[in-house]
């Protein structure tokens, strides 16, 4: 009976001190709040590629209704088209969700087309020639984008300079022309616009795709009597890959 009830003192001793120390203040804080991911920033320097499809409608004019040669009534209009690729840098700035922008790029293309000895009525001379190339050019342009976190739809503008040949040629001295000319153009220097979408894979990688059209002042050419106008433009639509920095 002695043993038992010492036990038992025992034993309420020290339920007793636990039921007090579950009673003491604790110096344990509220529970850690859950981490927030910073929002994602378009800011800083990016170097990509890109690959795609150009259109580049030429057309050449003969504003002295005199030379016979061209085949739609004193006009002629080509259509090169090909493959364009090339690289692209460029800045981005970003201010809450606006994207402050600017990129150059240079890209070779592959279009190129030609015709040749053709009047409107079908005779077949073999010597007029009507040729179009844009071999490469090269831009700066500004951006303005939106940003919804990852995803940045964006304008931009600005100036482009290409290798763009437009060239009518004609072999003489038969049929109006007394000795062999080439008139046209080997280099422009214009203004281009277009828009895109742009969207970040992670930190560092983004995906793009784009469309722009170019214009090119149009050029006159004269030879003997003759006075010729060409005109230049070109579009294109690609996709591209930027790694950000």
């Amino acid at each position: 009976m002695k043993q038992t009830l010492i036990l038992s003192t025992a034993l309420s001793a020290i339920l007793a001190q636990g039921a007090f120390a579950a009673d003491l203040p604790t110096k344990k804080g509220p529970p850690p709040a859950p981490a927030v991911a910073a929002p994602f920033s378009w800011t800083g320097f990016y170097l990509g590629g890109n690959l795609g499809y150009v259109f580049d409608p030429d057309r050449v004019y003969d504003l002295s209704g005199q030379y016979g040669h061209l085949f739609n009534g004193g006009s002629d209009t080509l259509n090169p088209s090909g493959i364009v690729g090339g690289l692209q840098a460029g800045y981005n700035y970003q201010i809450q969700n606006f994207v402050l922008g600017v990129e150059g790029d240079l890209d070779w293309t592959g279009a190129t087309q030609s015709r040749s000895g053709v009047l409107g009525g079908g005779e077949t001379l073999g010597q007029p020639v009507h040729s179009t190339s844009l071999p490469f050019f090269a831009d700066l342009r500004a951006r303005l984008g939106y940003a919804f976190d990852r995803l940045l739809p964006y304008v931009t503008g600005g100036v482009v300079v290409a290798d763009i040949n437009n060239h009518l040629s004609d072999t003489g001295p038969e049929y109006e022309v007394d000795t062999p000319f080439s008139l046209g153009r080997s280099s422009a220097v214009g203004w281009v616009i277009g828009a895109g979408l742009e969207y970040a894979i992670d930190a560092h990688w983004s995906v793009k795709a784009e469309y722009l059209f170019m214009q090119f002042p149009d050029v006159t050419r004269n030879y003997e009597s003759y006075a010729f106008k060409f005109t230049d433009s070109a579009q294109l639509a690609r996709l591209g890959v930027n790694y950000r920095f």
